[in-house]
């Protein structure tokens, strides 16, 4: 018999992962199921729990071990609350709860996640669990021999872990008492990123719009020698609340003239202060394996800026690096109770860990929506007809294979379009996506391409580096390339993604070129796409041309 364990997040980002003999089988966000994108709520996430062991066919019962995080909270109390309601929901089931600390868990889905044996693993985000009244904020860990242990950590004050008040991003309204209260360095992002008018859980909005400013302060950075450096609260927002004065217009109308460049500062501050917290800790801890874990390294501009300073480290970073990877985690460490040596020997099974769906569930849902569709038991066929469309500017929408882990869409539940007609970023934009029009797309480019387009200091198969587009190839994907000449880079390969694989391949025989736009399938404020229903209603709802359900093509 498998020796199985469960790992279940609840809070925002609530997800469930699944452990079978040292293996990560399954991980699925519950936002993908109640459709309610973040999914928060304190409720283990039940259907989403029956969701994926049904998918994978097991029975709740021969699970022994069970993780559970949230955030925020002091994890061990809460181990008979939630004891209790597994037990209400699943009677006569034996299992034990390891209660897991949300820096632990984030420690754990990017370590586990990776191939390396010895690394050092660093966790950065907004805020994790309590640790004697204050709360987790950054923290180094050594893992070695399948074993994370804790190096260092920093806390910030518990007081502002909600940033949405005024008096905790605006200067006029904080209180004396606060300014100084120490704060995460992902927290200080998030709490410029509401100064700019954006809303919570949308920093990914301030590090697109930051390619087109230029900072306004100069901030050095000291040297960092141990990780207790001060970062309190009213840092950098005082500083632009003085500059504000001293312009003589309203204080609105300045953050507004001054968007880009106050993103810009956040962003340039940001990348100087955790490149000299690694240049610390690389020194003193002598390790080149990197793993990283937390919401702040989804910034994609901070990570390679990484790889660009330190050339001879290896970086992995668990494509779901907010909470919705935290599961990851919990099943991980849940797991290591069986005393299990499987776990020396796990496998590569990131990033596609949701659900697939069959041809009868599909013809399923296309009967129900009164669609016309064609089947294709040809996919080289299939491969030239959608590559053709692409290529003809249509914009494509694809559910293949099983979903994705992490907020990013990696060409499993993608829109696909052409990125060589530079009118396509601003179209799909205003029409499909309805969002800002700064925000950029990311290329999807056959691996073998990569280094020869993108100046790359590594493979970036999860769309988690951004580096700079190699000059001769600028104008050709202009689509797919911000405005300071960056692209969030997607490689693929036959063996990992081979339907999208020979879909761009056959783009590339038409254009010359082998990068297509990849965006993630849902509209704007809505979760990606993870039914056939799910994909039908939003290619009905936007002016999505194409739609790609496995084998079967469907038209307007």
């Amino acid at each position: 018999m498998s020796n199985i364990s469960l790992g279940i997040h609840m809070g925002h980002d609530r997800s469930v992962s699944v452990v079978v003999d040292g293996n990560l089988v399954g991980c699925l966000a519950t936002e993908r199921i109640d459709r309610i994108k973040h999914s928060k709520s304190s409720v283990i996430p039940f259907k989403t729990i029956d969701t994926l062991l049904g998918y994978l066919n097991i029975d709740v019962h021969t699970i022994k071990y069970v993780g559970i995080t949230y955030v925020s909270v002091e994890i061990n109390n809460l181990t008979k609350y939630y004891e209790d309601q597994l037990k209400d929901y699943y009677p006569n089931w034996n299992f034990k709860i390891i209660p897991v600390s949300h820096h632990l868990a984030h420690a754990a889905s990017t370590y586990y996640t990776s191939q390396f044996n010895d690394a050092l693993v660093f966790v950065a985000d907004g805020g994790g669990d309590l640790i004697n009244g204050e709360e987790e904020s950054e923290s180094i860990y050594i893992a070695k021999n399948n074993i994370l242990y804790l190096a260092e950590q920093r806390c910030q004050s518990n007081v502002i872990h909600t940033l949405t008040r005024e008096q905790f991003h605006l200067y006029p309204f904080m209180n004396d008492k606060y300014k100084q209260y120490q704060v995460s360095i992902a927290k200080k992002y998030e709490q410029i990123t509401y100064m700019l008018g954006f809303a919570w859980n949308q920093a990914g909005k301030t590090m697109g719009l930051a390619s087109y400013g230029k900072e306004l302060l100069n901030l050095d950075i000291p040297p960092i020698t141990n990780l207790n450096f001060n970062l309190s609260l009213d840092f950098l927002v005082k500083d632009i609340y003085e500059l504000y004065l001293a312009s003589g217009i309203r204080y609105q109308e300045y953050i507004t003239k001054n968007r880009a460049d106050i993103a810009k500062t956040i962003q340039n501050f940001t990348e100087q202060l955790i490149i000299s917290i690694f240049s610390y800790a690389i020194n003193k801890y002598g390790i080149k394996n990197i793993c990283v874990a937390g919401g702040l390294f989804l910034n994609c501009l901070l990570n390679h800026k990484i790889l660009d300073r330190f050339n001879d480290i290896k970086l992995h970073i668990c494509p779901a690096a907010g909470d919705d990877g935290q599961s990851i985690g919990a099943a991980y460490i849940a797991y290591q109770y069986f005393n299990d040596t499987k776990l020396a020997t796990r496998k590569k099974t990131i990033p596609y860990l949701g659900l697939s769906y069959t041809n009868s569930q599909i013809e399923k849902a296309l009967k129900s929506h009164n669609l016309n569709y064609k089947y294709f038991e040809n996919t080289t066929l299939q491969c030239k007809i959608i590559a053709k469309e692409i290529y003809d500017n249509k914009i494509v929408g694809i559910l293949t294979g099983r979903s994705e882990i992490g907020p990013r869409a990696l060409c499993h539940r993608s829109i696909l379009a052409n990125a060589t007609w530079d009118g396509m970023k601003d179209y799909i934009n205003n029409k499909v996506k309805h969002r800002e029009n700064f925000r950029p797309f990311a290329p999807v480019i056959l691996k073998e391409f990569e280094l020869e387009y993108f100046k790359l200091r590594q493979t970036s198969p999860y769309m988690l580096l951004a580096p700079f587009v190699n000059e001769n190839y600028q104008n050709k994907i202009p689509s797919v390339v911000h405005v300071d000449k960056t692209a969030r880079v997607q490689s693929v390969t036959q063996n990992d993604n081979a339907f999208i694989y020979h879909i761009i391949k056959e783009f590339y025989k038409l254009s010359g070129t082998p990068v297509l736009l990849n965006t993630s399938f849902n509209d704007n404020g809505e979760p990606i796409v993870e039914t056939p229903s799910d994909a039908i209603k939003t290619f009905l709802s936007t002016e999505i041309d194409v739609l790609v359900l496995e084998n079967y093509i469907i038209y307007k």
